[in-house]
């Protein structure tokens, strides 16, 4: 499986995840993070990037995308069919349909990229963390959320600030127009209480009809740290099903 992390974090959040699901796991990190900090942080990029480790891969395997990568692995999935046998996106939007919006999102991001730059990572990463959609992740106790920061403090505010604007939902097309080009099992898994998306999954069900849609119970945006344990049975289950 390759897996592809939201925005601040790095390949490293799936450790867990692969340990659970007793498999190996390619978590590049995206343009922008952790060791790929000094790649073009934009949407093109990333989509050539991860085609570049599926196709080293040497066959179709299954591809799973968080928040930001999740989108990335849409778009992957639409450019690059051959190369992806399964396609599992968690708490992934489809970009922004209408130009007006995408443009204002695009100059909200330039704004808070330009804080980034100026301030401390640090404290921008407890801000962001401290926003209700991350919420749940408090349930996993201080130990993991110490971790969790400190492999979010890996990254540098300058790459950072490049992928929340290259890679954010302003800098990329809307998808939502693409998705029956899509030939592979796909399922998309959101969270009960992360409301945006779990109301986009519900939205997806006549655009995708022959897709596996799930809404965990109990949880919100950060579906993959606050029950790992469901995610991998949800994910195992379908890749075997389908097999």
């Amino acid at each position: 499986m390759v897996a592809l992390h939201g925005f601040t974090q790095t390949g490293a959040m799936f450790a867990e995840l692969a340990e659970l699901l007793g498999k190996e796991v390619l978590a590049p990190d995206l343009p922008g993070h952790g060791r790929s900090a000094g790649y073009p942080a934009t949407f093109a990029s990333a989509i050539t990037g991860v085609a570049e480790v599926l196709a080293q891969v040497g066959s179709p395997v299954p591809l799973i995308g968080y928040s930001q990568g999740g989108r990335v692995a849409l778009a992957v999935a639409l450019e690059r069919p051959e190369l992806v046998s399964h396609l599992v996106l968690v708490s992934t939007s489809l970009g922004i349909e209408d130009e007006v919006e995408r443009g204002e999102r695009l100059r909200a991001d330039e704004v808070l990229a330009a804080e980034l730059e100026r301030g401390d990572l640090a404290s921008f990463v407890d801000r962001w963390l401290n926003s209700p959609m991350f919420a749940g992740l408090e349930r996993r106790g201080t130990a993991w959320r110490e971790a969790d920061v400190a492999r979010r403090l890996e990254n540098t505010p300058g790459a950072l600030a490049g992928a929340l604007v290259g890679m954010g939902q302003g800098g990329q097309p809307y998808l939502g127009g693409r998705l029956g080009e899509l030939g592979m099992p796909v399922l998309v898994i959101a969270g009960e209480l992360d409301e945006k998306y779990s109301g986009l999954v519900t939205g997806l069900r006549h655009l995708l009809p022959h897709a596996v849609l799930e809404i965990l119970p109990g949880v919100g945006h950060a579906v993959i740290g606050e029950d790992p344990l469901r995610v991998v049975g949800v994910v195992s289950d379908f890749v075997a099903e389908v097999r």
